[in-house]
């Protein structure tokens, strides 16, 4: 039932990746994701668990729609199926690094402090986009490419 937040995640950000770009969108849904995965991973109850996966499902399934709306702008037009591809395989070489790291961190720092490793992991991503990204709303992909 708490995926269904993401539907609405997923339009809000359609409509907010066309009125402010892709890249302040993006921006944004990480840092949503970061703070709604630490507050879930130190909810105290039913009702704050449920109220925060609402929240953090939102903030990801928009999180998701403004990347794969984003990262394709981002190549040339000649290796744009290979770098979108090859930026999908290094998450998934984290999604294969990841139980590890829990193993490692729930022992010692329990739910709450994967949670926290979570968020920590969504903010670094958002300063990446922040510094490293280029906004390429309204503009000709072959211009970005250049």
């Amino acid at each position: 039932m708490i995926s269904l937040a993401g539907i609405p995640g997923f339009f809000s950000a359609a409509y907010f990746i066309e009125k402010n770009g892709r890249k302040p969108t993006l921006i944004v849904v990480l840092i949503g994701c970061a703070v709604f995965a630490y507050l879930y991973g130190t909810a105290s109850s039913l009702q704050t668990l449920i109220g925060f996966g609402l929240g953090m499902q939102f903030f990801l399934f928009a999180m998701w729609s403004s990347l794969y709306a984003y990262t394709p702008e981002l190549y040339p037009t000649r290796a744009r199926a290979t770098g979108t591809g090859f930026a999908s395989s290094v998450g998934r070489f984290g999604s294969l690094l990841g139980p590890y790291i829990v193993a490692v961190v729930l022992p010692t720092l329990g739910n709450s402090g994967v949670f926290a490793l979570g968020a920590a992991c969504f903010i670094a991503a958002a300063l990446s986009v922040a510094i490293l990204g280029e906004e390429t709303k309204g503009r000709v992909l072959e211009e970005i490419s250049a």
